[in-house]
């Protein structure tokens, strides 16, 4: 599962994900895109943006298409429904060229339940959403808590994609007395895996997005999910603990 859009890597990644996966079997790979039009969401510029999105990455259908980073419902009025792109889309998942349509939400509780209630109208194949055991119950003040967000979903039958697993990496270079807790639990996991198997364990979850430089942070994901073993409750307890060391 490969998680793109058309301004990542300074407005490169669609065009080398599409030259790396080439190389492949189409059915071998999921891709995920977005509609990233922030700066001009007028009807033609997120045409071509869209059409763009199908010629860099060199496929005849998305996996998983994404009106991108939505916070408010006048966001999504504007960017999506206004412009007629929201209609157009729909007919794009009708003709298969979308596979799943959902979008990824950052921003308050009403914002998120006034995007839920168009479930109904539109049909949600899937919401990406940032969870990590700090976010999951203890959000900053620009973004909601995880578990009212995946309960919402679980509740309409949604499935849900988890970006930001490691709070932008936060949740792998633990201060040094946090770290030690965790060790002082499982002396031979990393930092990292308890935060990427804490954001794996809630039953909707579909997949689990990563950024990783290394192969070791490969392997290290991989060995987390092969199988994933998710966390009981006295375990989620722990890592609430864990949540309100980081907040001090």
């Amino acid at each position: 599962y490969f998680d793109a859009a058309p301004m990542y890597h300074n407005g490169d990644c669609e065009r080398v994900t599409g030259i790396a996966l080439s190389r492949h079997p189409r059915e071998k790979y999921y891709i995920a895109t977005k509609l990233s039009n922030f700066k001009d969401c007028s009807h033609e510029a997120s045409m071509q943006m869209y059409r763009q999105s199908f010629i860099d990455l060199q496929t005849d259908h998305i996996d998983y298409y994404l009106l991108h980073s939505i916070g408010r419902i006048e966001d999504f009025n504007r960017r999506f429904l206004e412009n007629g792109m929201i209609d157009f889309l729909l007919e794009e998942r009708k003709a298969g060229r979308i596979r799943n349509l959902g979008f990824s939400f950052h921003g308050k509780k009403e914002g998120f339940d006034q995007l839920l209630e168009l479930h109904s109208k539109y049909h949600w194949d899937f919401v990406q959403i940032q969870l990590n055991y700090v976010d999951w119950t203890h959000a900053s003040s620009r973004n909601t808590d995880a578990k009212y967000l995946q309960e919402e979903l679980d509740k309409k039958g949604i499935p849900s994609i988890i970006m930001e697993p490691l709070l932008g990496g936060r949740l792998a270079k633990l201060p040094k007395h946090i770290a030690d807790r965790l060790k002082e639990k499982d002396p031979q996991k990393s930092a990292a895996s308890w935060a990427f198997r804490f954001a794996g364990s809630p039953q909707g979850v579909l997949t689990v997005l990563s950024g990783m430089t290394y192969m070791e942070h490969l392997q290290d994901n991989l060995s987390t999910y092969s199988p994933l073993n998710p966390m009981n409750d006295s375990e989620m307890v722990f890592m609430d603990e864990t949540a309100e060391l980081m907040e001090k």
